[in-house]
């Protein structure tokens, strides 16, 4: 006890009684505290290896408006000079789209399905608002903003011009989405980073700028002049990192500052490169003025006198005075610390360090492929996940929508779809095939899907395959790439058509 509580003890036993369980419980709270701390996780303690470690609680909101901008900004000046970040982009996006993401209708109506595809071949060359691209090439355009900028907005527009289906797509960059409105939306809902939602949190409606706010920077008034446009006539792509996230970031965000980092070292590089290729001299004693004309120099054959010195020149030494010379040590090491730090770099931005850089001196067949079959998991995620479902499907279902409203196709129908994503180039394909040929026939693998897996549509394939067989059948050629006429072990067998006869 305390010399106050027992003081206090003499003049009254509740006192001092009181004073004892106060102390009893802290030393039990201690005891607990230390009890609980020897469970704690080591990333939670406060210690030595988390000092300075500041972490805290903000929504996914609070922290996408702390830096998106700025995030956005200079993932686009990385992408412009530097081009490891340039590259990565490009591997991206190619991967991603391709030559494009292609849909099919599959009502289970043939007769429909071929109607609806030729008006969808149509929308296809026709839909972009700005009539420079195919559906194709927006696709492409629209991947590449969000991988870049974070994310991207498309604008359903109406067309008015009579011809075919009445929906043209318009691409935005997600500058245009004002991040300023925030908070209760007066006879609305409530505004977020400028996407409002309503009381249940649904997405209501965006609040879109009516010119780039980085286009005209001398009418700031009217670049910054906002209009909300229904949900409904706006797609918004880009990739939910947290629950409630309501704007995307860019995807070289964890990147940038490895990437600053690596190019500033190589620049640092080359510039000891160069030192090392010259030629320094340092020139001793008094100056020109007070030897009267007898001062060194240093020239070169002609007497012309170097004061800058360049790599492969030959200085002569001229005068009385001492010269040095300076001999720059040399460093290695240098392509060790590049790959590394390439590696860290590819590893943040998800693709491997081979396909970022281009060196392939490293690997072999069962390392290469391991690192694209991981890569190949990465991009159908973003396409099957993030693409399809907050891109491509609200684009068909607006499609059919006004298809339908413009008398174009038949209502009370079930209108579905087909995406097949663009094929992945073969490391072996004889290996690959191999492969697909043993899972097909173990039931494991429908053809279908095998024929899919390389960017085709398993009815055109079969439809090809018809038509090639009856060619050759009326040429009378023998092809062993027919399979009703190779002899080749399991190898399907297909019915000849009626008419042909076996010794066609």
């Amino acid at each position: 006890m305390g010399l106050f509580d027992r003081v206090a003890g003499l003049f009254s036993s509740r006192a001092a009684a009181v004073a004892e369980l106060a102390r009893v419980r802290a030393l039990a709270a201690r005891d607990v505290r230390r009890d609980l701390e020897k469970r704690w996780y080591d990333g939670a303690r406060t210690s030595r290896d988390t000092w300075g470690w500041m972490a805290g609680s903000t929504s996914a909101d609070a922290e996408v408006y702390g830096g998106f901008v700025n995030l956005r900004n200079r993932s686009r000046d990385l992408v412009r000079n530097n081009g490891f970040a340039s590259k990565a982009l490009r591997v991206l996006t190619d991967n991603a789209v391709g030559t494009g993401i292609v849909a099919m209708s599959r009502s289970g109506n043939k007769r429909l399905d071929a109607r609806v595809n030729e008006l969808w071949k149509r929308f296809v060359d026709e839909c972009d608002f700005g009539s420079q691209l195919d559906l194709y090439g927006l696709q492409r355009l629209a991947i590449r903003s969000m991988l870049e900028g974070g994310e991207t907005l498309i604008r359903l527009r109406t067309r008015n011009d009579g011809a075919g289906v009445p929906l043209e797509l318009q691409l935005l960059e997600g500058d245009y989405l004002d991040h300023r409105k925030n908070g209760d939306v007066q006879g609305h809902g409530h505004s977020h980073l400028g996407v409002e939602v309503n009381d249940d949190g649904k997405r209501i409606a965006y609040w879109l700028f009516r010119q780039h706010p980085g286009e005209m920077i001398y009418t700031i008034p009217q670049s910054y002049v906002s209009d909300r446009i229904d949900a409904k006539d706006v797609l918004h792509l880009y990739e939910p990192l947290r629950i409630g996230q309501v704007r995307g970031v860019p995807w070289l965000t964890p990147g940038l500052i490895d990437a600053r980092n690596i190019k500033t070292y190589q620049e640092a590089e080359r510039v000891r490169k160069r030192i090392e290729a010259c030629v320094a001299a340092i020139v001793i004693g008094a100056d020109e003025e007070s030897q009267e004309g007898i001062a060194p120099m240093v020239t070169d054959y002609a007497g012309n006198r170097i004061e800058q010195f360049e790599p492969g020149l030959i200085a002569i030494a001229r005068g009385s005075k001492d010269i040095k010379f300076t001999q720059p040590a040399t460093a290695g090491g240098y392509h060790e610390a590049m790959r590394v730090d390439l590696q860290s770099l590819a590893a943040s931005w998800g693709i491997t360090y081979e396909l970022m850089t281009g060196d392939l001196s490293r690997v072999n067949y069962s390392s290469i492929k391991a690192g694209l079959n991981e890569f190949r998991r990465l991009v159908e995620v973003l396409q099957w996940l993030v693409v399809i479902p907050m891109g491509l499907k609200p684009v068909w279902r607006a499609f059919i929508d006004r298809a339908i409203v413009a008398g174009k196709l038949p209502p009370r129908e079930t209108y579905g779809v087909e995406f097949t994503t663009p094929k992945f180039e073969s490391v072996d394909p004889v290996k690959e095939t191999d492969g697909d040929i043993s899972a097909v026939r173990a039931f494991l693998m429908p053809p279908q899907e095998a024929i899919r897996r390389r960017g085709f549509d398993p009815d055109v394939v079969l439809a090809d395959h018809i038509a090639w067989h009856k060619a050759l059948v009326a040429a009378g050629v023998m092809s062993d790439a027919d399979p009703t006429q190779s002899a080749k072990a399991g190898s399907p067998t297909v019915t000849p058509p009626p008419g042909a006869t076996s010794d066609q």
